[in-house]
């Protein structure tokens, strides 16, 4: 398999690597029952990510290889889930090759159908890699991965008489039977899903409201948080068709009132009607669990805007733990729930966290903000949150997580008044915007606030090339004031993370120097004449040129 890409094409030492790794996890797994991979082998990949050809290759040997070894075909599926997100978040960072390698893979993805070289399941547990890693899909590559599919298929299971594939039929019927939570329901449904038409989804979606098993019924409000707008409009529909107390149950209720505020705001009325009806008809609203202890870790808002919290129930030898990835420009991006870990497991998960990033403990109150800001930051962008965002909100009692986004000028002011010496003239903010100046530059604890867009790579790789401080100017005058706001806003989250932690206080005057360097962006000062925009710039310029090499 080939690459058209500004990347080096995989090599014959690359594969024989990759082929290494798959039995070196394979390995990892029979003797403990989990994938891992050292440091090493993590950093070789992320800096190789051209050998997602080379990993699928391995995999497609693997699956057709008789006899089949079950753990190595299962720890290839592993690393390529892993270098799938890798790239993934290269290409949320703009760089042109991610989409190149990703359109790659799906395109042998599509060879691959047409040759029927795999197993149906095979097949479709690489396509499905793709929703594990959250790659997106071009619609015009859906599409052609969804003809593949069907050209696939055996001739016997094309429809059954509604009109839907007799297998989707029968898997959809099966999990009527054996499911016992909805939410499990929908991430099934997801699988059998992903290269449906969106239409033949809603028609779907519609007809689980509708059939004896109540698990099925019960997943169709999660399903108003279906990226796909036309679902969402079938959920509810359907949902307003079934709402009395025989077929609307008071959790059903209780999700369709919370999720009201999770989705777009011409959406809600639907929503508004089928509540009134549920209620007219008597059905009864579930109550919330009370609110129990909860031990609150949240990560410093790092270079990219990613924010990641970690949620436990601190005592017990199970417990919660859950997660979110909070993230600037998107929204919620991604979000887990267990509600059942050991707690051996879920002190070692922690330990391991910290040692990789900046932790502080923090409390209710900003995990509320937060995640109330990025919910509406998200549905500003068109992002709805992800459905255990709502597993989450129930396990702990949040009953009140609406799209509430934060007026980050006002935000600044209020912090700013707060504080107890809030500098006001002209010294003290010069003296406080040096200070933060120096921090941004030597603290490790920010060492990945940089400019790493398209913009930055583009004048370092300019030829002739540019003189380092040519370069560093022309970062300051043309890329950093598009990205004021940006850091503005990731400047006041760092002072309400600061200002929240429950952990011993880092410098009292660090908060306030945040928000002063905040207030400055936002009035439109130059970022030359703010040294820690120019400790920012420096680094954006050096981490281009290291990456350039």
């Amino acid at each position: 398999m080939t690459l058209a890409s500004p990347l080096p094409l995989h090599t014959p030492a690359d594969t024989k690597r990759v082929s290494a790794l798959t039995y070196a996890v394979a390995s990892a797994m029979r003797r403990h029952n989990a994938p891992s991979l050292g440091a090493v082998d993590q950093a070789w990949l992320e800096g190789r990510p051209q050998t997602l050809l080379s990993l699928l290759d391995t995999t497609v040997a693997a699956s057709a290889a008789e006899p089949r070894d079950e753990e190595l075909v299962a720890a290839c599926l592993w690393l390529l889930a892993n270098q799938l997100e890798l790239i993934r978040y290269k290409l949320e960072r703009d760089y042109d090759w991610a989409s190149v390698v990703l359109d790659a893979y799906q395109e042998n993805l599509i060879v691959l159908a047409r040759a029927q070289t795999l197993r149906s399941e095979d097949w479709f547990a690489l396509v499905n890699l793709l929703n594990v890693a959250k790659v997106p899909i071009r619609p015009e590559m859906s599409e052609a991965l969804a003809k593949a599919a069907l050209d696939a298929t055996p001739p016997g299971e094309a429809l059954s008489p509604q009109g839907i594939p007799a297998e989707v039929s029968r898997a959809v019927d099966e999990l009527g039977r054996s499911a016992k939570d909805p939410f499990r329901v929908v991430e099934e449904l997801a699988d059998i899903g992903m290269l449906m038409p969106v239409e033949l989804r809603a028609f779907i979606t519609h007809e689980l409201g509708l059939p004896s098993h109540a698990v099925l019924r019960e997943a169709v409000p999660l399903l108003l948080l279906d990226p796909e707008p036309v679902v969402r409009r079938s959920a509810a529909a359907v949902l307003e068709q079934i709402a009395s107390p025989q077929t609307f149950s008071p959790v059903m209720l209780r999700r369709a009132l919370l999720l009201r505020n999770w989705i777009p705001e011409e959406e809600r009325a639907a929503i508004d009607r089928l509540v009134r009806k549920a209620r007219v008809k008597g059905v009864e609203c579930a109550q919330w669990a009370p609110a129990s202890a909860l031990s609150i870790q949240c990560t410093i808002v790092d270079g990219s805007g990613a924010q990641s919290v970690v949620l436990t129930t601190p005592t017990g030898r199970i417990g919660l733990f859950a997660g979110l990835l909070l993230k600037q420009g998107f929204g919620v991006r991604d979000a887990w729930c267990d509600l059942s870990v050991p707690r051996r497991e879920i002190t070692r998960s922690l330990k391991e966290a910290r040692c990789e990033m900046a932790w502080r403990m923090t409390g209710r109150d900003h995990l509320n903000t937060v995640v109330q800001h990025h919910i509406a930051r998200g549905l500003a962008l068109g992002n709805l949150p992800q459905l255990q965002l709502l597993e989450i909100a129930e396990a702990i009692g949040a009953a009140d997580w609406k799209d509430r986004s934060l007026d980050m000028t006002a935000e600044t002011e209020q912090l700013l008044a707060g504080s107890c010496a809030a500098a006001t003239s002209p010294a003290q903010i010069a003296l406080s915007l040096r200070r933060s100046g120096e921090w941004i530059d030597r603290d490790p604890m920010v060492q990945s606030w940089f400019e790493d867009g398209a913009a930055v790579r583009a004048l370092v790789d300019k030829r002739p090339r540019l003189k380092p401080d040519v370069a560093l100017r022309r970062v300051l005058e043309e890329v950093l004031p598009a990205r004021r706001d940006a850091w503005a806003e990731r400047l006041v989250l760092l002072a309400l993370w600061l200002r929240d932690s429950t952990e011993d206080a880092l410098p009292a005057e660090l908060s306030q120097d945040c928000l002063v360097l905040a207030r400055e962006l936002r009035a439109g000062r130059p970022p030359a004449e703010l040294p820690a925009m120019v400790a920012i710039a420096e680094r954006s310029v050096f981490v281009a040129r290291v990456h350039a090499q």
